[in-house]
């Protein structure tokens, strides 16, 4: 990330590299609160509403303590990101890689380095999304459902895809204990995140799903999977701009990765594992989802929160891990040259 800045003629241990587009809206919710008004303030239609409510609270929240403590807003926010990128990677070391050797190093750079993994640094919730995630499969493999369905509510908060964790962490509940009480209680409390942000939103604003209409203006469409994807991935086979060859790569890494992961729980299948399950589901939902619903979901954001897919590929041999490393540190020295640019939002 500091070597791309530098090429593009910026400082990375400038905290204000890192303040880029929605920056703004994580920012204002940690210092002001969240806004709700119409357009026509900002000379808008006045039919459509603006403000903050599309994006959600929980990285704000642990912004705001810092601030409380006289820290300039745009570092706190590059600091708690930076502790949540650290944090992903001790919990995912801690939690499933330690122990198996160059696999498990190869592993823990590919999650250093994971699609969208400019974003982990970022002024963005999406590292603290992922220590959430990575949280969840933790207390999922040990079977501590209501703590699972806790950090599972701590992705609900951050992203507002993340409430789809309830869906693999209520599933491997009810394929480890083969009862419906434990699924419900790791996947109602993830629930609850989302419905946190409603009441939050309910009580602040007057607007239950203040969220929905905010946000309404990016999604102009729901998608087709199949021809979203195709769009998605068509430039690299064009005479296009190289930016928009280069998101369409990493569009097109994010479903070979997960292609790799479904081909590996299929060899697999005869060791049932509810963690190879959960994982498979969260995968397959988080890369899904974004293409199902259309235009407005920038993939390069969202397809962070398919880093699950790497509890899938566990057991493929070094060398193949070796060079899938090896072309995700290109991708992502090329990706965070686009987003200190501004050509990625």
């Amino acid at each position: 990330m500091v070597v791309a800045a530098r090429t593009v003629g910026l400082d990375a241990w400038n905290p204000q590299t890192w303040n880029r587009w929605d920056s703004g809206h994580y920012l204002s919710i940690a210092t002001t609160g969240y806004e709700y008004f119409s357009c026509a303030r900002d000379g808008g239609r006045p039919w459509e509403v603006c403000g903050n409510a599309a994006w959600f609270p929980l990285y704000p929240w642990t912004i705001r303590p810092l601030v409380a403590l006289g820290v300039a807003p745009v570092t706190a926010g590059v600091w708690v990101a930076a502790l949540g990128a650290l944090g992903m990677l001790v919990a995912l070391w801690n939690g499933f890689l330690k122990g198996r050797g160059l696999a498990g190093c190869l592993l823990l750079g590919l999650a250093a380095t994971f699609p969208g993994a400019v974003y982990q640094h970022a002024i963005f919730p999406t590292s603290l999304a992922l220590l959430c995630l990575v949280l969840t499969a933790i207390l999922v493999a040990r079977r501590r459902w209501a703590l699972a369905g806790v950090a599972g509510a701590g992705v609900s908060l951050s992203y507002v895809t993340g409430v789809l964790v309830c869906l693999p962490s209520g599933v491997a509940a009810l394929l480890r204990e083969r009862a419906w009480r434990p699924a419900l209680v790791a996947g109602g409390i993830a629930c609850c995140g989302f419905l946190l942000v409603l009441l939050l939103h309910q009580l602040l604003l007057g607007h239950w799903d203040a969220f929905y209409w905010v946000h309404r203006k990016g999604f102009l469409a729901i998608g087709r999977p199949a021809a979203m994807f195709g769009a998605a991935i068509a430039p690299v086979f064009e005479r296009v701009d190289h930016r928009a060859r280069m998101t369409a790569a990493q569009a097109l890494t994010v479903s070979v990765l997960v292609v790799l992961g479904l081909g590996t729980a299929w060899v697999q299948r005869g060791r049932p594992d509810p963690i190879r399950a959960w994982a498979l589901l969260a995968s397959v939902v988080f890369w899904i989802f974004p293409l199902a619903v259309g235009r407005g979901v920038n993939l390069y954001r969202s397809d962070a929160l398919v880093l699950p897919v790497l509890l899938l590929l566990r057991e493929l041999p070094p060398w193949l891990l070796a060079a899938l490393l090896i072309w995700l540190v290109v991708l992502a020295e090329q990706m965070a040259r686009l987003f200190f640019t501004g050509y990625l939002i």
